[in-house]
């Protein structure tokens, strides 16, 4: 199997599970997103946000910009739909010989690396998995209810199959 078609699959999982939360959490009140709770970030917000943020660095990373952190001022929650949308968007505009090209970027504190790029993304997208995790906690911390159900193998099964020859 190529490498393309796993990432590509990866970033769409993302998307649809970054989704289903921000649907949920779009129910609660501003109080409730941003409730502290003992976690990485201090609510269900500033988690999602951080998410986000990090999407957008990965993101500006591959495609040779200067990132921003945060990503933009706006603090909806929803706002990191659009980042993981230009992350799948990128995935599937790549070839291998994209994925495999090692790339140099600096990180947050001014440390050059130098990684193929779908380290980068695997990283990216296992980066977010830990930070929903997170958010999953901090739900059922606050008593919060229908918490979305988002491991990859529902993401999977909900793919439609290719027939059978």
């Amino acid at each position: 199997m190529q490498i393309q078609l796993l990432l590509d699959q990866y970033a769409a999982y993302d998307l649809w599970a970054n989704a289903l939360f921000v649907k949920r959490l779009d129910r609660e009140s501003s109080e409730v997103l941003d409730r502290t709770t003992p976690s990485s970030y201090p609510s269900l917000r500033t988690t999602l946000l951080h998410v986000r943020d990090a999407h957008h660095t990965w993101w500006s990373r591959l495609v040779g910009k200067e990132a921003r952190w945060p990503a933009e001022e706006d603090q909806a929650i929803g706002t990191l739909l659009k980042h993981a949308a230009l992350l799948r968007d990128l995935v599937a505009g790549m070839q291998e010989k994209d994925l495999i090209r090692e790339m140099n970027y600096t990180d947050l504190r001014g440390i050059t690396h130098r990684q193929p790029a779908w380290q980068m993304l695997m990283h990216c997208f296992n980066h977010a998995s830990y930070h929903r995790g997170q958010v999953v906690s901090i739900m059922r911390t606050l008593g919060l209810e229908e918490v979305p159900h988002t491991d990859l193998v529902v993401f999977q099964r909900s793919l439609k199959r290719p027939a059978k020859p």
